[in-house]
């Protein structure tokens, strides 16, 4: 009998491609949505709340898929980098209204919300923070069985906006004009993903690389048109690694839709002195600003 294991055989032709069967994955415990969760300068591989590898330093990506717009998203309890993940209390696909999922929508319109004001937060910042999803393929999957996996990625408030720390890296906003401006396309470069060290551990940057090549084309305009894609940059009440858990009771009331279409966000009381300042139309480098300034 052969002492050559099965795990050292080259699978027939037929297979080469077939990747992880659905049985085994389901099997396996692993059949969640896939993430990227960079941490403490390490880019982590979690599936249902657990950790299936990792990357430290830079980490090479196919961007395949994004959220259309940038969204919002509020906890009652405030956040902490060890926290339990959890379902928001209140999110908005499209940053103007809350989703119909939310389980306590705090207003009728995000901008009128009490939660979209500086100081609503700790410290200056706004309880309600700029969330966009995005997917991507790992380009050390190319070419392996493991080719075609897509991974979701969550972006914070600080890496959507803001400077990057050098000419040709950027926070994600920034990024995908600087392709566009250059007749460039975002899903047509592979991209560098590193950590800000000028902001903190959670927040990355983005870099063009090279341009794909024609196998990794092949790959990721095919698994773009997935539904399945689509939903992974559409945020929905349960988070992607919840493992099916039910999101624990809101602490807030949900707020009548009449008392929030009239009533006016108001800004929690200050210890310092203000001094009153002229009202200015806000540019677009003033709304800008304002984004970057957010934490």
């Amino acid at each position: 009998m052969s002492n050559i294991t099965l795990l050292n055989q080259d699978l027939p032709d037929f297979l080469q491609t077939a990747g992880v069967s659905d049985l085994t994955k389901a099997l396996a415990g692993k059949s969640g949505v896939k993430r990227i969760v960079p941490k403490n300068g390490i880019f982590r591989k979690m599936v249902g709340g657990e950790e299936m590898g990792k990357v430290k330093g830079d980490l090479e990506v196919v961007i395949v898929s994004a959220s259309p717009k940038v969204g919002r998203i509020f906890y009652v309890k405030p956040w902490t980098p060890d926290a339990e993940p959890s379902a928001p209390d209140c999110f908005s696909n499209d940053g103007a209204a809350p989703d119909a999922g939310s389980a306590s929508p705090q207003a009728s319109r995000c901008d009128t919300c009490a939660q979209n004001i500086k100081g609503s937060g700790q410290g200056t910042s706004k309880a309600c923070r700029y969330s966009r999803r995005i997917a991507v393929n790992l380009v050390e999957d190319f070419g392996t069985s493991l080719e075609g996996e897509v991974y979701q990625l969550n972006l914070a408030s600080k890496s959507l906006f803001g400077d990057g720390t050098a000419d040709n890296t950027h926070t994600f906003e920034n990024y995908t004009k600087y392709l566009a401006n250059n007749g460039k396309s975002l899903d047509y470069v592979v991209t560098t993903l590193s950590f800000n060290e000028n902001n903190d551990n959670q927040s990355i940057l983005f870099t063009p690389s090279r341009f794909i090549n024609k196998d990794q084309y092949a790959v990721t305009s095919e698994v773009a048109k997935k539904s399945e894609v689509q939903k992974m940059v559409t945020m929905t009440p349960y988070q992607a690694d919840m493992s099916g858990r039910a999101p624990a009771p809101a602490l807030a009331a949900p707020v009548p839709k009449a008392a929030a279409a009239v009533a006016e966000p108001v800004k929690r009381e200050s210890t310092k002195a203000t001094t009153p300042t002229p009202t200015v139309k806000k540019g677009l480098d003033d709304v800008v600003k304002a984004w970057s300034d957010e934490e």
